[in-house]
């Protein structure tokens, strides 16, 4: 069924708003209990105070509000003017973070300022959005041309890989890439020409998985995670441990085992593993299923935008949000190989809540009914 501008009214466009608002600001109070209930004991441990991710990730919360609603107030032609600007700021930070970045597990991804780290490759998401919005936006009549169109904007996805590739982060290089694939083809870029960078960038993930033993240790725990149940698998296993001891109802809020120490990172990357096994199967549904209601009310908004600009801008951001929650969740399933990627809204860390209410404010203010039909 088509959906145009003149079935969805100015009410409703403002409920649809507000109905995205209400789930999203569930799902990161949802998100603020299951960092303290994945991480009291290890924060108790670590600094004597359980509740110290908590209340990081409350302020957190409280920052990506605020940021949220002066969001709301920008003026986006004004971003669209100095898109270019935006992302060479952004470069800059992530030259940076290479060289004198906060190493962290073996990645420089964070930049220490002070009591709080600065991860630049959250900043990109706002950025690299922008620009590919404005970039197709003014090249719609070329994209569908590779010298004109898709190679200029070709280099720069390059440049972003290589930077994220240095820190060295390869999950963050292949989101990008898939999320410019999805985004291409929202604006009819030629199905071949896609089809010829998915096969590129295949062989490329392949090239520079082979480059380095652990990426290729990860692939290899990903297929078979329990042939080294204590080593690369390790995550993997104590994630799929967590699901099996969740069951269907749940070992009960605050009654998980796989926190104690088991599994690694369980208030960040694997937040949704914790939630398994103290919802289950049931509680676990419900995330999803709010996730669900989310993207479907985005959607729909973003399908009648016929602005390209603000059109760039939606579908952008809902593509972001899809492919994290898509990404997250499949590797604490065991869909996806081990990938550093945070679940949207519910994992713990500055960047990237306030980068993703950040997120949700442009969503917002492009959608407003009063910028409807604009050009």
């Amino acid at each position: 069924m088509i959906i145009t501008q003149n079935k969805i009214s100015k009410l409703n466009l403002k409920d649809e708003r507000r109905f995205i608002f209400s789930l999203i600001l569930g799902i990161t109070l949802l998100g603020l209990l299951m960092v303290y209930e994945s991480s009291s004991i290890y924060a108790f441990k670590t600094t004597t105070d359980a509740a110290y991710f908590f209340k990081r990730q409350a302020l957190f919360f409280i920052l990506g509000i605020l940021s949220f609603c002066l969001t709301l107030l920008l003026d986006l032609e004004l971003l669209r003017r100095y898109s270019k600007e935006f992302l060479l700021f952004t470069l800059f930070f992530l030259v940076v973070v290479v060289l004198l970045g906060k190493n962290i597990g073996g990645a420089r991804r964070w930049l220490s300022l002070g009591n709080f780290n600065l991860q630049p490759s959250e900043i990109l998401k706002i950025s690299f959005l922008v620009y590919c919005a404005d970039y197709c936006s003014r090249r719609k009549n070329l994209i569908r041309s590779v010298k004109a169109g898709l190679m200029p904007l070709g280099l720069v996805l390059g440049l972003v890989c290589v930077l994220l590739l240095l820190q060295p982060d390869l999950g963050a290089a292949v989101f990008w890439v898939v999320w410019l694939l999805i985004f291409l083809f929202v604006f009819k870029a030629k199905n071949k020409h896609l089809i010829f960078i998915i096969f590129s960038g295949l062989a490329a993930m392949i090239l520079l998985i082979f480059q380095r033993p652990y990426r290729l240790r990860r692939v290899v725990s990903y297929l078979n995670p329990f042939s080294d149940p204590q080593g690369a698998g390790f995550q993997l296993v104590q994630s799929q441990i967590a699901y099996g001891l969740g069951g269907i109802w749940g070992v009960g809020l605050g009654e998980g085992r796989q926190k104690l120490f088991f599994l690694p990172a369980a208030h960040t990357d694997f937040v949704f593993s914790i939630i398994a096994e103290e919802l289950g199967l049931l509680g676990s549904l419900g995330v999803i299923f709010a996730f669900f209601l989310v993207f479907h009310k985005m959607f729909v908004i973003a399908l009648v935008s016929d602005n390209g600009f603000k059109k760039g801008i939606l579908w952008g951001v809902v593509f972001i949000f899809f492919l994290e929650v898509l990404m997250n969740i499949g590797v604490s399933c065991g869909v996806f190989p081990t990938k550093g990627l945070p679940l949207p809204f519910m994992s713990y860390g500055g960047s990237n809540l306030i980068v993703h209410y950040i997120l949700l404010g442009l969503f917002f203010n492009a959608s407003r009914e009063e910028q409807a039909g604009n050009k």
